[in-house]
């Protein structure tokens, strides 16, 4: 029949489509890396963890971590709150309420009781951990480049 399809047709991808997916595979995984190891978490206390409902005087609060340092929280920070059971759950600054009970964040539809809250958390991006991982990246993206090329059978075009 002309024009019919087969089913039962296999489909071998050419060398371009090939190293099209390993580009498409390479940058896939370079910006998951990226999306994943450029953060900081500082744990912070209930306590410093309530300033950041209020929204200081210029939409930034300092507050204090664990260990005794001073961060600028933002109405871009990522915050949030840990359980007692290691579930993360992220708060918008400046834009949630604590009781004397509970955390209520509109924004997320969240009510935790604050007994079953372990820690507050403060994330702040890493300009030395973006550029390290965004380098190691590029540099894997440039090596699988390479591989491909030296590795290339030579074009034998029409005979």
């Amino acid at each position: 029949m002309y024009g019919a399809y087969s089913l039962n047709r296999k489909h071998h991808p050419s060398e371009s489509e090939k190293l099209m997916m390993r580009k498409s595979i390479a940058l896939t995984l370079v910006t998951l890396v990226c999306q994943l190891g450029c953060y900081n978490t500082y744990n912070i206390s209930l306590d410093e963890l309530g300033k950041a409902a209020e929204g200081g005087s210029n939409a930034a609060v300092k507050v204090k971590t664990e260990d005794g340092q001073e961060i600028i929280v933002t109405e871009n920070t990522k915050i949030g709150v840990t359980n007692k059971q290691d579930q993360y759950y992220a708060i918008s600054p400046f834009n949630f309420t604590m009781t004397r009970g509970q955390i209520i964040a509109p924004d997320e539809d969240l009510l935790i009781a604050k007994q079953n809250i372990r820690t507050g958390n403060v994330k702040q991006v890493s300009g030395t951990k973006t550029a390290l991982i965004v380098l190691a990246g590029l540099g894997a993206v440039v090596g699988g480049a390479l591989y491909v090329t030296l590795t290339a059978e030579e074009d034998k075009g029409f005979e």
